[in-house]
């Protein structure tokens, strides 16, 4: 069974039902494998994204769970825990048992006992979601059901996905305490002549000793110019990105520097964190992510000297966090505004001769304005001797 408490599903449920019944849709179906994993529970590991995994969740009745043979294999085995709260579960065979060019998951099945088969169903078919079962295998569906009304899924699951509850923000709280420790170990222990490999390699270990979720990824590490990847006296060590808790995300980047720093390194560091916390305190509730955006642009404005890397065609930045990087995007194009609830990470970026000047900074919105979860280890400019 899931570590999540089962209130938490109640809640997710809840509210999806509520903007299904504002959209006028009947029923609701995932593919994605993060968001079938935050309604459901269960993981869809990554050797496994060839099989389909699909949550069925009608407006009124009880929801059903379609998936591979392996996790019931697994549970019953071993007297484990289904890991869904989902009672209505479909199993399919570990891989389909014919070479027929397409193939009926059990998505069929479970739409008409749900008296499906004639309303309207959203599903993945938008810009910010992702249909996670062969295309062929949809058009199957759609042509074999043709009285469904198909209408994007988008609404409803960030509808739910966007606006975080209190326990996925204390969940997302432990994983930047985790990522946090961890890198001040590191920063503690790193020293000039060793590698990015090294360096990732320990802090992977410092991050399971701490307790993140198994298949936490590494950090990213750059900035090395020596022989071999080597940090060198005068290179800048780039940390960005984070591990996991209970599939919540850390996201945030910390700068060390080998030796002493150059005028020039301290000007940067510290006048993009100035630009970071100022663009921060300008979001609150209400205001959109295209406002915070052109505030930014107009803070960037007053250093031509530096080249803005968040002028680029995509004019972003920063997105959402939680389960991945997800909407929504601190962008130029993005006017939805902020509400509480967002877990955000603003990040206004500068390409300097040592790399990505890059100050971000994990964020959660409150009613007011802003809460910071990446706290350890601080902003400043770290010396590694």
């Amino acid at each position: 069974m899931s570590t999540v408490p089962m209130t938490e599903y109640e809640l997710r449920v809840g509210r999806a039902r509520q903007l299904m019944r504002a959209q006028g849709i009947d029923g609701l179906v995932v593919t994605d494998p993060t968001s079938f994993y935050y309604f459901t529970g269960q993981k869809v590991p990554i050797w496994m994204l060839g099989r389909p995994n699909c949550f069925l969740l009608p407006l009124d009745g009880e929801p059903v769970l379609i998936t591979w043979s392996g996790p019931e294999m697994f549970a019953r085995v071993y007297n484990r825990p289904y890991p869904s709260w989902v009672k209505d579960r479909r199993i399919y065979p570990e891989v389909p048992l014919s070479f027929e060019p397409t193939v009926d998951w059990g998505l069929r099945g479970a739409l008409i006992e749900r008296k499906l088969d004639r309303g309207t169903v959203a599903i993945e078919l938008g810009q910010e979601t992702y249909l996670h079962m062969p295309v062929n295998d949809f058009l199957r569906l759609r042509k074999e059901l043709p009285a469904i009304r198909w209408v994007e899924s988008g609404p409803v699951v960030w509808g739910c996905r966007m606006i975080k509850s209190a326990w996925e923000i204390t969940a997302a709280k432990k994983a930047c305490d985790i990522g946090g420790r961890a890198w001040s170990r590191a920063l503690d222990r790193i020293r000039p002549g060793m590698s990015m490999r090294d360096i990732q390699a320990m802090i992977l270990g410092f991050y399971f000793e701490e307790g993140a979720d198994i298949d936490s990824p590494p950090p990213t590490v750059l900035g090395a110019k020596g022989p071999g990847g080597t940090f060198q006296k005068g290179d800048v060590l780039y940390l960005d990105s984070g591990p996991s808790y209970l599939g919540y995300k850390m996201d945030y980047t910390r700068r060390a520097v080998f030796g002493p720093p150059s005028p020039r390194q301290l000007d940067e560091h510290n006048g993009m964190w100035e630009i970071l916390f100022k663009v921060m305190d300008r979001m609150k509730p209400g205001v959109t992510m295209a406002e915070v955006f052109e505030y930014s642009q107009s803070l960037m404005a007053k250093r031509p000297d530096w080249r803005n890397y968040s002028d680029h065609p995509a004019k972003r930045i920063g997105h959402g966090i939680g389960l991945e990087n997800e909407p929504p995007s601190l962008s130029a194009f993005d006017k939805r505004p902020l509400v509480e609830g967002m877990a955000l990470t603003p990040e206004p970026k500068i390409e300097s001769v040592d790399g990505l000047v890059n100050p971000e900074e994990h964020i959660v919105m409150t009613a007011s304005g802003w809460r910071q979860l990446s706290e350890v280890p601080g902003w400043q400019l770290r010396i590694i001797d």
